[in-house]
C-alpha cells in the first residue's frame, strides 16, 4: 500500500475508532490523543490501540503514529485491554462492541469482493471458483 494510502486509510480507521470508543467511555474525542493520563481517557486510549490493532493492515508502528505513541505502547494497550476484557465489565463491553463493529466491517468487506467478482467480465467458471477460494479462506 503506498504511503499515502495507508495514511488516509489509517486516519479513515482511527476516526471510527474514536468515535466509537470515545462515545462508549463518555470522553470527549479531542481529548483521547493528548498525554493526559486520567483513567477513562487511558481506558478510550487502550480500546482505540487494541481496535486499530485488530486490522491486518496496519502495523504496531502506524498504529502508534497515529495514536501518539510508539509501537511498544500499542503493545502494552493491547496486552492491558485483553486483560481487563476479562476482569471487567466495562472493557468486556467494550470488547463485544469492537468485535461486532469489526465482524460486520468483514462482511460488508466480503460483500463488495464478490459483488465485483460476480460483475466481472470471466467466465461464469471462474467466478464460481473465486467465490470458492474466498469461501473457503473466511
Amino acid at each position: 500500500m503506498k504511503k499515502l494510502e495507508q495514511g488516509l486509510y489509517g486516519n479513515t480507521k482511527l476516526a471510527k475508532a474514536r468515535k466509537l470508543c470515545c462515545n462508549y467511555w463518555g470522553i470527549d474525542e479531542k481529548v483521547v490523543l493528548t498525554k493526559t493520563r486520567d483513567g477513562k481517557v487511558m481506558n478510550a486510549k487502550h480500546s482505540i490501540r487494541y481496535m486499530l490493532s485488530l486490522d491486518d493492515k496496519l502495523t504496531l508502528s502506524d498504529i502508534g503514529g497515529l495514536t501518539n505513541c510508539d509501537h511498544s505502547n500499542v503493545i502494552n494497550s493491547r496486552k492491558v485491554f485483553l486483560y481487563l476484557s476479562n476482569h471487567d465489565v466495562d472493557y468486556a463491553g467494550m470488547n463485544r462492541l469492537i468485535l461486532v463493529n469489526d465482524l460486520s466491517n468483514k462482511q460488508d468487506l466480503l460483500r463488495k469482493t464478490i459483488s465485483d467478482i460476480i460483475l466481472s467480465e470471466t467466465t461464469p467458471l471462474n467466478q464460481v471458483n473465486q467465490i470458492l477460494d474466498i469461501v473457503k479462506a473466511n
